[in-house]
C-alpha cells in the first residue's frame, strides 16, 4: 500500500491558511480541556467507588488510556503543524497522525461506549432486539472509522476528497449519531414508563437520569452532525473541531453517569422526614436510613432493571457517615415520639 500526499493549492491565501488553522487550534484547546474534566472525573470515581465491580473500573480506565493516546496523538500534529512547520503550506495541509486521532481512537472509544449503553438497555428492558440494533450501530460506526483512517494514511492531505474517503466519513458520523439517538430516546421511554410507578426520593432518581440520558446523548449526537455536515459542506477545516473532540464527549458522558450515582445518592441525606409530637420545637427526629432502603426497596419493585444502576453501593456510600446511625434513633426516648 503506498502513501501519498497529495499536494495543497499553489493559489493559498491569508484566508484560507486563518479557515485551516484556526479551527484545529480550538479543536486542540478543546481537546485538553475536556481532558482535564475527564481526568478530574475519573479521580472522583476512584475516590467514591474503590468497590466498583472489576468491569466497570476496566471500562473507566481503559478508555481514560485511550483518550491520553488520542489527545497525545492530536498534540504531535498539532506540534508539526505550528511549530516544527511553521510558515510552511505543506506541513500545514499534512495531517500527519490525524488518520489515527480523529477516526480510529475516536470510533473506538465511541463505539466502547455505545456498547455498554446498549448493555445497560438490556438490563433494563430485556430487549434483545434493541440492545442487538446498538451494538449493530456501534460496530458500524467503528467500521466506517477504520476506513477513514486507512483512506487518511493512505493520502494524508487536507485536500483530498475521494469518494471512499467521503463515503466512509459519512458511514462513521451518520452511524454514530443514530446509535446516540436510538439510546436517549430509548433511555427516555423505559425511564418515564418507570417513573409513573415510583414515588418519593425514587422518582427524583429516574427524574435526574431522564435529563442525564437526553443532555448527554443530544450532545453527542449534534456533536457527530455538525461535524459531518461541516466535512461534505464547508471546504475549510472547521469539521476538525469538533472531529477532534467527539471521543472526548463520549468518555465524559460515561463518567457522568458512573459518578452521578453518587449525587443521587448524597441528595438523599438533604430530605429529612419528621415525626411530630404535636409541640413546638422538640419531638422532631429524623426518619432513619432504614426507611431509605425501603423507598428503594419499592423503587425496584416497580423497575426492577433499574437495579443495574448499582443504587444499592450508591446508597450505601452516601448514607456512612451522612445519616443519624441507628444507634442514635434509638437512643431517643419512646415517650417523646408518642407523646399527643
Amino acid at each position: 500500500m503506498v502513501r501519498v500526499i497529495t499536494p495543497p493549492p499553489t493559489d493559498v491565501s491569508r484566508e484560507d491558511i486563518i479557515w485551516l488553522a484556526g479551527p484545529r487550534l480550538i479543536g486542540i484547546l478543546f481537546n485538553w480541556a475536556l481532558l482535564g474534566v475527564l481526568t478530574t472525573q475519573v479521580y472522583i470515581y476512584y475516590l467514591n467507588f474503590p468497590k466498583d465491580s472489576r468491569w466497570n473500573k476496566v471500562l473507566v480506565y481503559t478508555v481514560y488510556l485511550l483518550d491520553w493516546a488520542q489527545t497525545c496523538s492530536a498534540t504531535y500534529d498539532a506540534f508539526n503543524w505550528f511549530v516544527y512547520g511553521w510558515g510552511s503550506i505543506d506541513a500545514l495541509y499534512d495531517l500527519y497522525s490525524t488518520f489515527l486521532n480523529v477516526p480510529i481512537l475516536s470510533s473506538f472509544i465511541a463505539a466502547i461506549v455505545q456498547i455498554f449503553f446498549g448493555w445497560r438497555i438490556w438490563r433494563l428492558t430485556q430487549s434483545r432486539i434493541l440492545s442487538s440494533l446498538i451494538g449493530l450501530l456501534a460496530l458500524l460506526q467503528l467500521g466506517g472509522g477504520i476506513s477513514v483512517g486507512v483512506f487518511v494514511w493512505r493520502d494524508s492531505s487536507e485536500v483530498a476528497r475521494s469518494d471512499g474517503l467521503v463515503s466512509s466519513v459519512a458511514v462513521r458520523l451518520a452511524g454514530s449519531a443514530f446509535a446516540d439517538t436510538v439510546i436517549a430516546i430509548s433511555m427516555t421511554y423505559f425511564l418515564l414508563r418507570s417513573k409513573s410507578q415510583v414515588v418519593g426520593h425514587m422518582n427524583n432518581v429516574v427524574t435526574r437520569l431522564l435529563r442525564l440520558t437526553i443532555e448527554t446523548g443530544t450532545v453527542t449526537a449534534i456533536a457527530a452532525i455538525v461535524d459531518l455536515i461541516f466535512f461534505l459542506k464547508a471546504t475549510n477545516g472547521l469539521h476538525q473541531v469538533s472531529g477532534v473532540i467527539l471521543c472526548k464527549l463520549y468518555s465524559n458522558s460515561l463518567l457522568v453517569l458512573f459518578n452521578n450515582r453518587m449525587i443521587m445518592a448524597s441528595s438523599k441525606k438533604d430530605q429529612t422526614h419528621f415525626l411530630s409530637d404535636g409541640s413546638s420545637g422538640s419531638g422532631n427526629v429524623t426518619v432513619s436510613e432504614g426507611e431509605s432502603l425501603r423507598e428503594l426497596e419499592t423503587f425496584k419493585a416497580a423497575a426492577p432493571r433499574l437495579s443495574t444502576l448499582d443504587l444499592d453501593g450508591a446508597m450505601s456510600a452516601a448514607s456512612k457517615g451522612e445519616w443519624r446511625t441507628r444507634s442514635q434513633i434509638e437512643a431517643i426516648p419512646l415517650d417523646d415520639l408518642t407523646r399527643r
